[in-house]
């Protein structure tokens, strides 16, 4: 047998050894957390995300204190707490109808796992907290609403007297038979 013919055999012994194994590669996906974004994919994201909080805000039946919402590459990343199945399908909907929105992460925690139902003080505390953000002198101010059944408490700051007087007012307005308790603190 020649050389050549006995070095050909090695070679292709060879060949076949390192060959990949039969099958479907798979391929690591990075989070979008992870993938590097252009100056223009970050002032998109910013846009969309504003769009989404913009959506969420002036929607009344959702709440959005206790979630964290971020955008990469369109990708709309939630975490936080809703507070029921309903509330989280609820967030998710109208992110959807937002233009640019890619997909969503949805990682956001149950606080009830079960359907929870509107009581008279959940009703009264989120009429007061939408009246409070909806005027135009208070809406800036960082305005926590507590209702329970005999009493409204309202407790946060705000930049003068006058508008701890009237966000007292408000309160009173939708109060019914409940005591409005004043915890306000002004910066003046």
């Amino acid at each position: 047998m020649p050389a050549w013919w006995l070095a050909g055999i090695l070679l292709l012994a060879a060949g076949c050894a390192s060959a990949p194994p039969k099958g479907s590669p798979v391929y690591y996906n990075r989070a979008p957390e992870e993938t590097p974004r252009s100056v223009f994919t970050a002032a998109e994201d910013t846009l969309i995300l504003a769009r989404i909080k913009s959506k969420l805000f002036s929607d009344d039946l959702v709440d959005q204190d206790d979630i964290d919402i971020r955008v990469r590459h369109g990708v709309v990343i939630l975490e936080g707490n809703a507070r029921d199945i309903y509330h989280r399908r609820m967030i998710m909907d109208l992110i959807q109808t937002v233009d640019g929105v890619v997909r969503i992460e949805n990682r956001m925690a149950l606080i009830h796992s079960g359907t929870t139902f509107a009581t008279s003080e959940s009703v009264t505390r989120d009429r007061i907290q939408m009246a409070l953000l909806g005027d135009p002198e208070l809406g800036p101010y960082p305005v926590r609403v507590t209702a329970t059944r005999d009493e409204v408490i309202l407790t946060g700051s705000v930049g003068s007297q006058v508008l701890k007087q009237k966000a007292a007012a408000i309160a009173k307005g939708f109060a019914g038979d409940r005591r409005v308790v004043n915890q306000l603190v002004s910066s003046n």
